[in-house]
C-alpha cells in the first residue's frame, strides 16, 4: 500500500493474462471503483494485455510488483486465457493464504477452476462456467447453477451474463451492502 493511501479504503488486485474476458474484468473493475474500492490491475506478463476479443487493456503494474502487498480481495476474471493463471508463480499459494486469512477471494467464469486447482474450494459451494464444472467437483466443491455463490469469503460466478451480479456481490463484501445498493441504483441495475 502506498503511503498516501487511506488505510480504510478497501483494496482489490486483479491479475490479467492474455485472452482474459474483457467484460468480466472491466465491468467488475468499474463497479468496484464506483463503490470506492482501490483496484489494481496487474498484467502477469506485460502491462499491455490482450483480451479474448482483442481489446487491449493497460494494466496499472506488473503482477510481480504486487508480491509484497496484501489486498482485501483477489479477483480473477475468466476467459480462454484462464488456464495460464495456474502457471503464475506463487498465485496458488497467494490464493490459499488470502482465503485462510479470511480475506476475499473472487472468481468468475472459468476462473473458479484456478481456485479449485489451488485447493481453495474444497468443501465449498461455488458457481462457474459450465465447461469447468468437472474441475470444481473433482476438487471437492459443490457446484450450483446460480448467478453468484457466496460461501464465506469466497465469491464465484458463472460468466459474462452474470458479471454485474458478481461485481455487485464483491462490492458489497468489500464496502457493505448499502454502498453496493447505491451503486446498483445509480447504474439502473435491475436483477433477473
Amino acid at each position: 500500500m502506498s503511503s498516501d493511501q487511506d488505510p480504510r479504503t478497501p483494496t482489490a488486485l486483479m491479475p490479467l493474462v492474455d485472452r482474459f474476458e474483457v467484460s468480466e474484468a472491466i465491468v467488475t473493475v468499474d463497479i468496484l471503483r464506483r463503490s470506492g474500492v482501490r483496484v489494481t490491475l496487474a498484467g502477469v506478463d506485460y502491462r499491455l494485455v490482450h483480451s479474448s476479443h482483442d481489446v487491449m487493456v493497460q494494466a496499472d503494474c506488473l503482477y510481480s510488483e504486487t508480491l509484497n502487498e496484501e489486498f482485501d480481495a483477489l479477483v480473477l476474471p475468466g476467459g480462454p486465457g484462464t488456464p495460464k493463471l495456474n502457471f503464475v508463480t506463487g498465485l496458488h499459494d497467494r490464493l490459499r493464504a488470502q482465503a485462510a486469512a479470511g480475506r476475499l477471494v473472487a472468481a468468475i467464469c472459468a476462473a473458479p477452476s484456478v481456485l479449485a486447482a489451488a485447493g481453495v474450494l474444497e468443501g465449498r459451494r461455488a458457481a462457474c462456467y459450465p465447461s469447468v464444472e468437472d474441475k470444481l467437483v473433482a476438487s471437492g466443491a459443490t457446484v450450483e447453477a446460480v448467478p453468484v455463490v457466496i460461501d464465506g469469503n469466497i465469491i464465484t460466478s458463472r460468466g459474462v451474463g452474470t458479471t454485474l451480479d458478481f461485481a455487485l456481490a464483491v462490492a458489497a463484501a468489500l464496502t457493505g451492502g448499502p454502498r453496493a445498493a447505491e451503486v446498483a441504483r445509480a447504474i439502473v441495475y435491475s436483477p433477473g
